[in-house]
């Protein structure tokens, strides 16, 4: 029995010994097994310092683990500790439990050529041609606890494009993840570059179908996105920083059903293109979301903040400008970049939601600070460069859909102010009500334009300008009032033809400016918006330049609202000018007075017949009363006797009777008989009477003009008329004023 029992001692002892050894062996063997058949595993070298496994325990330790290229020099994957404990006794139950995994100082590299990935050889070592056998049912559970990955690096290499993209100091904490039921509580931790810190919380429901997101990113270097930025625009750099803060509530299910709240901020943010032009610089742009969900497809912000924008806008002699490439111009590389397929996915959803609910934008609080804007424009035969500084511009409860009301301020090339006051629909053009204010603007600094529509440069003036366009259900009404002080229009440029090239514009405002060389215009404008043919600016220049023709051509018809006052109209039968008359002289003087230069012709038209006939009625009507009033050869005639002598009608029947004695047919019964009776007894003296007259009137003209108004007797000259050249005039009698001078002739030569 002790024979029995010893050799039973010794057999036992031998198989404790042998899993002993076992046991102490599994390490090595297991290292060395790996090493050496490496490429039949997994296709690649690898190499192991240490490998630790304890079976009873159910821990594995490895210790510099390397995984290298294909070349089997370059690692590919390093990882300077890796730990894990597995509950054996758990397996008993279906359930796989590992209580602790820890990766640290993993160093992995990617590197990416177009469709090439340095791990493709990994995927196709693992890949079968044969069919996978369909999925069973299984109740064997998975359950991951004390996930940790430190101290770890990720570089990833893209060599078509050049770039490189670094994430650093890489901490990932996950307590505990079910794959069960794949409830999840993720923590994340990293360093983006040399600055940025990424720190992200994700829990997903025991369902799988509700997750809560939180990210902060700090600092991040805007740079990293420049090179696939490149592969689609023609840009040379993008700098900038950016900081996230937000909280996203979703579901699994729709990748775009979503509530973000937080915010967004990108401070120094500069782009500049391939050709040297910076594009737009921006110091801050900040972005308060009070919720935004995709799927509902409504964005309301609590404050959208743009500050310190610079931007230049350039339009080339081709008429390209430096913002084609914002366009898709001048693309590097013709086949579609991962961000552009991404892009493609997410309008493509966005599309579907937009076709079931119009998008919502809400911005409580809109503001634009600080604003610098260059634009340069080298189509125009002088080219052109204006400067827009200090803008600001805001809002309150601005949005897409509704009626908003829009505040903008702005210096205009250092000297000139802009207000600008906007109510109107961003979705509707047919309704807006728009008040622009522009004051202390250089005239000379819009001289480009001039000579691109009327062949003249600007050389002097001070320009305001104030204006109001109302549009409703389509029509628009405008006017624009123009105030110009001290301008001064340069020579029209030779061998060059403007746009509107009859325009006198030299000749116009000279005439338009007053005796203190300044000008006041109203322009008003109307049209309908949906008509192809209408343009503001076209119409407005024409409206101007139309202006600009009529007071060239008839410079007094601005004195009134009379389009006949081109000329000054006179009652030959009155002894002297109307108080009308006199007014339009007082008119004209005045603005004769304020241009020197001018001399002018009043050239005398009359009907001479006509005169004549009247004047000879008057004198029938005289002798007529003198017979009736025998006493007025001894008083005389004074105001009361001429004023009644003139209110006799010519179908008096007393009249009649005292002009039959006169008439070849004795009787005498109708107006016309009379008036053929007055002018066979006194044309000739009337004829002379008219003459008279009419000097007397010229003498009295040139007398008021240059002794009581102050005219130089060289500004003012006047044309008597030729009766035998009266013969076909049936007009009023009227001095018709020609603008002859030499400072006059020689405008008009230039124009």
């Amino acid at each position: 029995m002790k024979k029995v029992l010893k050799i039973v001692g010794f057999f036992l002892g031998g198989i404790v010994l042998l899993v002993v050894l076992a046991l102490l062996l599994v390490s090595p063997i297991a290292k060395s097994y790996i090493q050496k058949h490496d490429k039949e595993l997994l296709g690649r070298e690898v190499t192991i310092e240490k490998l630790r496994i304890n079976v009873l325990a159910g821990k594995v330790k490895i210790q510099d683990l390397v995984v290298y290229e294909d070349d089997d020099i370059s690692p590919f994957f390093r990882l300077d500790k890796f730990e894990t404990k597995i509950k054996l006794r758990d397996l008993l139950h279906s359930q796989l439990t590992v209580k602790r995994l820890l990766l640290s100082g993993l160093k992995v590299l990617i590197e990416q050529d177009r469709t090439w990935f340095n791990f493709n050889s990994l995927i196709e070592h693992f890949a079968s041609d044969e069919p996978k056998p369909e999925k069973k049912e299984s109740n064997f559970g998975v359950l991951l606890q004390d996930i940790l990955i430190d101290h770890s690096i990720i570089r990833y290499v893209d060599l078509s494009i050049g770039s490189e993209f670094l994430l650093n100091n890489l901490t990932i904490r996950i307590p505990s993840i079910d794959l069960s039921t794949l409830k999840t509580n993720v923590g994340l931790d990293l360093c983006i570059g040399d600055s940025a810190t990424l720190h992200t919380q994700f829990h997903l429901s025991e369902n799988a179908e509700e997750y809560v997101v939180d990210l902060k990113l700090n600092n991040l270097e805007l740079d990293v996105i420049e090179p696939y930025l490149k592969q689609s625009l023609a840009v040379d750099s993008l700098r900038g920083r950016a900081d996230f803060d937000l909280h996203a509530l979703g579901n699994t299910e729709h990748i775009l059903d979503f509530d973000l709240t937080g915010g967004i901020a990108l401070h120094d943010l500069s782009l500049q293109d391939s050709e040297g032009y910076r594009l737009g610089y921006i110091d801050t742009i900040y972005a308060g979301i009070q919720k935004f969900n995709m799927n509902q497809n409504y964005l309301d912000l609590s404050k959208l903040y743009l500050s310190g924008l610079r931007s230049e806008y350039i339009t080339h002699p081709d008429k390209s400008t430096n913002f084609d490439i914002v366009m898709g111009k001048n693309k590097v590389h013709s086949d579609t970049t991962v961000f552009e397929k991404i892009g493609d996915t997410i309008a493509a959803e966005f599309a579907e939601v937009q076709e079931r609910k119009p998008l919502r934008i809400l911005v409580e609080d809109l503001c634009l600070d600080n604003t610098h804007l260059l634009y340069a424009d080298s189509t125009l035969p002088d080219p052109f460069l204006y400067e827009i500084s200090g803008l600001k511009m805001t809002s309150d409860n601005f949005k897409l859909n509704g009626t908003n009301t829009v505040r903008l301020q702005a210096l205009l090339n250092q000297s000139g102010k802009l207000d600008v006051l906007w109510k109107g629909d961003l979705n509707s053009l047919d309704n807006h009500n728009l008040t622009l204010m522009l004051s202390n603007l250089k005239f000379s600094d819009f001289s480009p334009y001039s000579i691109q529509m009327f062949g003249y440069p600007l050389e002097k003036g001070t320009l305001s300008f104030h204006s109001q366009n109302v549009v409703t259900n389509g029509n628009l009404t405008g006017i624009n009032k123009i105030q110009i002080a001290d301008p001064k229009v340069g020579d029209k440029w030779k061998d060059f033809e403007p746009q509107m090239s009859r325009i006198p514009l030299k000749l116009g405002f000279y005439l338009l400016t007053d005796k203190d060389d300044k000008l006041h215009l109203e322009v008003p404008i109307s049209g309908n918006l949906h008509d192809p043919e209408f343009s503001y600016w076209k119409m407005a220049m024409k409206v101007l330049g139309n202006l600009v023709v009529k007071v060239a051509t008839s410079p007094f018809r601005l004195l009134s609202s009379d389009d006949d006052h081109q000329y000054l109209s006179f009652n030959l039968l009155q002894h002297d000018f109307t108080a009308e008359e006199y007014s339009q002289l007082d008119d004209m003087a005045d603005f004769m007075l304020g241009k020197p230069e001018m001399t002018i012709v009043l050239d005398q038209k009359v009907n001479f017949n006509d005169l004549v006939q009247q004047f000879s009625n008057l004198q029938l009507q005289r002798d007529y009363y003198l017979s009736q009033h025998p006493e007025i050869d001894s008083t005389g005639i004074d105001f009361l006797t001429n004023e009644a002598i003139r209110s006799i009608k010519l179908t008096d029947k007393g009249l009649y009777e005292f002009a039959s004695q006169f008439a070849e047919q004795g009787t005498v019964d109708s107006k016309k008989e009379v008036e053929s009776v007055a002018l066979s007894r006194y044309a000739e003296k009337s004829s002379s009477m008219v003459t008279r007259v009419l000097e007397h009137r010229n003498e009295l003209l040139l007398a008021y003009l240059i002794h009581v108004k102050g005219l130089k007797e060289s500004q003012i000259s006047i044309k008597t008329p030729d009766p035998s050249s009266m013969s076909d005039y049936k007009k009023d009698c009227r001095y018709e004023i020609v603008v002859n001078s030499s400072e006059m002739d020689e405008l008009s030569t230039d124009d």
